[in-house]
C-alpha cells in the first residue's frame, strides 16, 4: 500500500489489508451510534474531521515521490481517459439517473447533480493510496480536476439545472491551500529534515505509515459520520431515495474506469488511480454552490447525505480493486515511473 512501488511484485493481502475494511466499516457503526446515543456531542464531532482529513493527507504526502509527479503530467493517456469521465460522461450520467429515478422528487434530483458534477479535489488521494494506485499521478490530476470544475461547473448547472450557478474560487481554493499545500509542504520539509539528520532511506521504510493512515481515517471517518447521523436519521426517506441511483452511479463508474483502463493498456497503480479520482466526488464545493444557489433544503441535505453513502463505497472499492490486483488483471509496474510509448520511442531515437 506504499506510495514508494518499485518492486513490481503485486503485494499479497497483509494483516492490515484484511483488518483494514473491518476497522472503517466499523468506524461508520461507531460514527452512527454516537450520533444515535449522545448526538449533543456528535455533532461537536465535526471539529475533528476536518483537523483528521489534514493529518490523513500529510501522511500520504509522506510517502510521495514528490520528483515523480512532474513527470506524471506528461502520461496523456491516464489523463485523458480521466478527464473524459469526470467532466463528459459523469454529468451527463448524473442527469440521466436523476431523469430514470428521482422525477417524482426534483429537489433531490438537482442535488444528486450537483453532487455528482464535482470531482474530488484531494480525498481521492488517500483512497488512492490505500488502493495501491498512484498517488504521485493522481497529483497532477488535482490540477486539471480544480480548475475545469471551477469553469464548467456553471454550465453544467445551467444546462441541467436550468440556472447559472457561480463557484466560490476563493472558498475552493483555500480548501486546496489547507488541505493539500500545506499537507505538501510540511511533509517536503519532514522528508527533508530525515534523510539529512536521521537516515538516508525514505521514512516509509522506517515508519510504520500504512498503519497510521489507517488509524487516522478509521478516525475521521466516525467523526464524520458521528456529525451527520442526525441530519441521517431525521431524513430517511431522502437517503431511501439516493440508495438505488448512489448504487447505479457507483458501480457503472466502477466498471467504465476499469474498462478504459484494460482498453488502453494502463497499469495496475493508473487504473487503481482512474477508479479512485472518478468515483470520488468534492462535497465540500457542491455543498457551498447547493446552500448559496438553492433555497430549497432538500438540495444541500441531498449533498450532505452523498458523502455518507460515498465513504463504504470507496472502502468497498479498495478492497474490490486488492483483489482484482492479486489475480494479476493488469499488469505491474516495473522500476521507475511509467512513460508514455512515445516519450520511449523518442529516448530510444536519440540513443
Amino acid at each position: 500500500m506504499s506510495v514508494n512501488r518499485g518492486s513490481g511484485a503485486p503485494p499479497g493481502l497483509g494483516s492490515l489489508d484484511r483488518l483494514q475494511p473491518v476497522l472503517l466499516l466499523g468506524a461508520i457503526g461507531l460514527g452512527l451510534g454516537l450520533a444515535s446515543l449522545a448526538p449533543e456531542r456528535a455533532a461537536a464531532a465535526g471539529s475533528v474531521v476536518k483537523i483528521g482529513v489534514f493529518l490523513v493527507i500529510f501522511l500520504v504526502m509522506l510517502g510521495v515521490r514528490t520528483g515523480e509527479v512532474c513527470a506524471a503530467f506528461r502520461r496523456w493517456r491516464p489523463t485523458s481517459l480521466a478527464l473524459a469521465i469526470n467532466f463528459l460522461f459523469t454529468p451527463l450520467f448524473a442527469w440521466f439517473l436523476g431523469w430514470l429515478f428521482l422525477q417524482p422528487h426534483p429537489e433531490v434530483w438537482v442535488g444528486l447533480v450537483l453532487y455528482l458534477l464535482t470531482p474530488c479535489i484531494g480525498w481521492y488521494l488517500v483512497f488512492t493510496d490505500l488502493a495501491g494506485g498512484d498517488v504521485e499521478l493522481g497529483l497532477s490530476l488535482l490540477v486539471w480536476n480544480l480548475f475545469l470544475q471551477i469553469l464548467l461547473l456553471p454550465v453544467y448547472l445551467w444546462g441541467l439545472a436550468g440556472q447559472i450557478v457561480t463557484l466560490d474560487v476563493r472558498v475552493v481554493l483555500e480548501s486546496v491551500g489547507l488541505f493539500l499545500v500545506l499537507p505538501l509542504v510540511l511533509a517536503e520539509i519532514v522528508k527533508w529534515t530525515w534523510r539529512g539528520a536521521v537516515a538516508p532511506n525514505p521514512i516509509g521504510e522506517r515508519l510504520p505509515l500504512d498503519l497510521f493512515k489507517t488509524v487516522m481515517l478509521a478516525l475521521v471517518i466516525a467523526a464524520m459520520f458521528a456529525s451527520q447521523g442526525r441530519v441521517l436519521f431525521e431524513n430517511p426517506s431522502v437517503v431511501a431515495w439516493m440508495i438505488l441511483p448512489g448504487l447505479v452511479f457507483f458501480t457503472a463508474i466502477f466498471l467504465v474506469a476499469l474498462a478504459a483502463a484494460r482498453l488502453v493498456g494502463l497499469d495496475y497503480p493508473e487504473a487503481a488511480l482512474l477508479v479512485m479520482t472518478t468515483a470520488a466526488r468534492n462535497s465540500e464545493a457542491s455543498l457551498g454552490v447547493a446552500v448559496g444557489a438553492f433555497s430549497n433544503p432538500l438540495v444541500a441535505l441531498t449533498v450532505v447525505i452523498g458523502p455518507a453513502f460515498e465513504l463504504p463505497v470507496l472502502v468497498a472499492m479498495v478492497q474490490l480493486l486488492k483483489h482484482i490486483r492479486a489475480r494479476g488483471w493488469f499488469p505491474e509496474r516495473a522500476c521507475g515511473p511509467r512513460r508514455e510509448p512515445v516519450e520511449e520511442a523518442a529516448e530510444t531515437a536519440a540513443r
